[in-house]
């Protein structure tokens, strides 16, 4: 049970009662007992990157449950030690495990812009590589698309290069 579903039963408890007073305290002390689970920390799901969500994915799949997935990682990191997944699983086994039991997020992967030089404008706006892989032109810099690397380098290895990476919003 987690913090929202433990104050939904809070708040849905009935107390059967004829005593008016019994029935003001009880609902005081499930008052009290709301407050205080709203209080409480909600533990903060693991990050990981995305070939573990692909090794977990894929695994359930394939029907495993949580024990046979945390079994076939380690089985598959002893059988092909250089895989990515294997590397990062071998120094991050006990996150893997909490992330399994406790939930997950996948890792986001960096975005970036691919701007372009445009010789002969007006300097004003920008020239850059959009997500259908076409040069295109923007005033305002916020409308540029964002493409991650795996995106650039499929439309054309050699806009990488130009390639700038996007600051999250803070």
């Amino acid at each position: 049970m987690n913090k929202q579903e433990l104050i939904e039963e809070l708040e849905c408890l009935e107390v059967p009662t004829d005593s008016l007073d019994y029935l003001k305290g009880a609902n005081y002390a499930v008052e009290k007992a709301i407050s205080l689970a709203k209080q409480l920390d909600e533990p903060k799901k693991a990050i990981l990157p995305k070939t573990a969500d692909d090794f977990i994915e894929e695994s359930l799949g394939m029907g495993s449950d949580k024990v046979d997935i945390i079994s076939s990682a380690d089985s598959f990191s002893q059988e092909i030690p250089d895989d990515e997944f294997s590397l990062w699983f071998k120094s991050n086994r006990d996150l893997f495990v909490d992330a399994l039991a406790n939930g997950y997020e996948v890792e986001k992967e960096p975005l970036y812009h691919v701007l372009l030089s445009d010789k002969g404008a007006t300097n004003i706006g920008y020239t850059f590589l959009n997500l259908a892989g076409t040069i295109d032109f923007k005033i305002c810099k916020e409308e540029v698309d964002m493409l991650t690397e795996q995106e650039i380098k499929a439309i054309d290895e050699r806009y990488w290069p130009f390639a700038v990476k996007v600051e999250k919003e803070k």
